[in-house]
């Protein structure tokens, strides 16, 4: 599908998670974290969203 969504947003993770938006929220924040720890730079992550791919990659679902 051409308009599928590349992000998860807190409500999104809240739902796969089965947590508040306030819990979802942080964990995005972890895993964006993570991300620029890893090298991605500042810029390119997006504050309150996750990229489904690396979500479902490091949550393993």
């Amino acid at each position: 599908m051409i308009n599928e969504k590349k992000v998860y947003g807190s409500e999104e993770v809240a739902n796969l998670c089965g947590c508040s938006k306030a819990k979802a929220y942080n964990i995005i924040r972890a895993l964006n974290d993570k991300l620029i720890k890893n090298g991605t730079p500042r810029e390119a992550v997006i504050a309150g969203k996750i990229s489904r791919e690396y979500f479902h990659d490091q949550i393993k679902i």
